[in-house]
């Protein structure tokens, strides 16, 4: 099993995987959604753009109607955060460019961003009527989740753990998506707490050409004039 599989099993629970793959296509559908809009608004500003942090909030608001998941709203924001298992997830737009350091990038800007922090869950139900796809487990990962299943379900009832999604992107690209578990410090920077990965997806953000053997610039060039066909017994025929 890879580390990012058991991180995700450790902190989310069954459907820490599911959560995992849906993150990185989230965000990517929006960045994809955010570069199309500012094209059409044919603006100089980059500033449709960038409403993407209100975008990717809403998308993934979908992960609070999940098992053992809620959305709570952070001191008097304008957005809900979902709290998966105890555990916060914020995406964090931090940087516009590649050259931005994360560690020195102020997270803590509003009494929302604080609060973000150090979410507690409320009370959640402990069953869900919902259509939902199948977990995907391996006997592996069921195996996992028994080993620390009493660790998981403490933490669901006393902490306010948060997991950053950190991205970098701009309507150039999107440059980088780091996810882990992540500490507020009394500077109002955030510092990683444990394990992080990356999921930048590897796909192209927008569709190219795959032809192996035709190009914009190859092929016949079609004539200018084209002559009409001859005909048998045309009188200028042969």
């Amino acid at each position: 099993m890879d580390t990012g599989r058991r991180h995700a099993l450790e902190l989310f629970g069954p459907y820490g995987p599911k959560l995992r793959e849906q993150i990185g296509r989230k965000v990517s559908a929006e960045h994809e959604a955010s570069v199309d809009a500012q094209e059409a608004s044919g603006h100089r500003s980059r500033g449709v753009y960038g409403e993407f942090w209100r975008g990717v909030l809403e998308r993934f608001e979908e992960f609070g109607s999940w098992p053992n998941s809620a959305l709570v709203r952070p001191s008097r924001a304008p957005y809900k955060v979902p709290v998966v298992n105890g555990v916060a997830i914020f995406p964090w737009r931090f940087a516009s460019n590649r050259e931005a350091e994360f560690s020195a990038t102020p997270f803590g800007t509003s009494d929302a961003r604080m609060a973000v922090a150090k979410l507690r869950p409320p009370p959640i139900q402990t069953a869900f009527d919902l259509d939902l796809p199948d977990a995907g487990l391996t006997p592996e990962d069921r195996a996992l989740l028994d080993s620390f299943s009493d660790v998981t379900a403490d933490a669901a009832v006393t902490s306010g753990r948060l997991v950053l999604v950190a991205i970098s992107s701009s309507s150039r690209g999107l440059f980088s998506v780091d996810w882990g578990e992540a500490e507020l410090g009394p500077n109002g920077c955030v510092t990683w707490a444990g394990f992080t990965e990356s999921l930048l997806p590897t796909h192209p953000a927008k569709p190219v050409s795959t032809s192996q053997t035709r190009t914009f610039t190859s092929g016949r060039v079609p004539d200018k004039f084209p002559q009409p066909t001859k005909k048998p017994g045309d009188p200028s025929g042969e």
